[in-house]
């Protein structure tokens, strides 16, 4: 992406998020891959493909992928992805298309018993589950060059690119928005935890904590934040990046 026209005190955000665009081809190429193959096609992919310049995209026409990670604690240098989950939204409309499954937990960690009861996840669930760059490929797979659409994304970013880290050596290239970051410019609330700021929306809450569960409250959350982005005259990507990373 260019850096001419954006503003300077937001590059080095943008050089974080910069999208790169992976085919169709490559879920057919991880198809008749094996997994050696599949994991060098997704480095060619990500590595080489153009950048997106997604500055003036329209937010209405953008594909969104909605993500949710479980995991046993906080800290991705000694704690392990358990669960991932996706759904796919084409503007504000959710799609029929979702991702979900469990992981096998790489570092080979027990599940803590705080962490099952919350996620109902316990380690003779996860034993025999994928493992993790088979999950990690699939994931690629299934988000292709969508804009990532997380809550209190920091969480789920740093176990996905330390997890990708380990087994390709890459890092997430996409786009990404936060619910929480958007919330926190949209509505003034005493916590914006995603139980907080779904409650304020009124959006009924199923399958809390879970990694599918959660990134189906997240598709609520945004679609009702794109509608009051919209009222407010904020409907490219680049003026959501610059009200929502505006100082003051």
């Amino acid at each position: 992406m260019r850096d001419a026209g954006l503003p300077q005190t937001l590059l080095s955000v943008f050089r974080r998020v910069l999208g790169t665009r992976v085919s169709a081809a490559l879920a057919a190429a991880l198809a008749q891959s094996g997994a050696r193959e599949a994991e060098a096609w997704l480095r060619r992919m990500l590595k080489e493909a153009s950048s997106q310049n997604l500055w003036h995209a329209p937010l209405d026409a953008l594909r969104y992928v909605v993500v949710d990670t479980e995991t046993t604690g906080f800290d991705p240098r000694r704690d392990a992805l358990i669960a991932v989950g996706a759904v796919e939204m084409v503007g504000a409309e959710r799609t029929a298309r979702t991702f979900h499954t469990l992981v096998r937990p790489d570092p080979p960690v027990p599940i803590p018993p705080h962490v099952a009861n919350l996620t109902g996840i316990r380690d003779a669930d996860v034993a025999t589950a994928p493992p993790l760059g088979e999950v990690l490929r699939g994931f690629l797979a299934f988000a292709r060059d969508g804009v990532l659409v997380m809550h209190h994304a920091g969480h789920d970013v740093r176990f996905l690119n330390a997890a990708l880290r380990r087994r390709m050596g890459l890092t997430l290239p996409h786009w990404e928005v936060d619910t929480c970051t958007v919330a926190r410019r949209l509505v003034e609330l005493p916590a914006y935890r995603l139980d907080d700021v779904v409650a304020w929306y009124g959006i009924p809450v199923n399958g809390r904590h879970t990694a599918l569960g959660d990134a189906s409250l997240t598709a609520e959350l945004w679609r009702r934040q794109l509608d009051e982005l919209r009222s407010r005259g904020i409907t490219t990507l680049g003026r959501l990046y610059e009200t929502v990373w505006r100082t003051g």
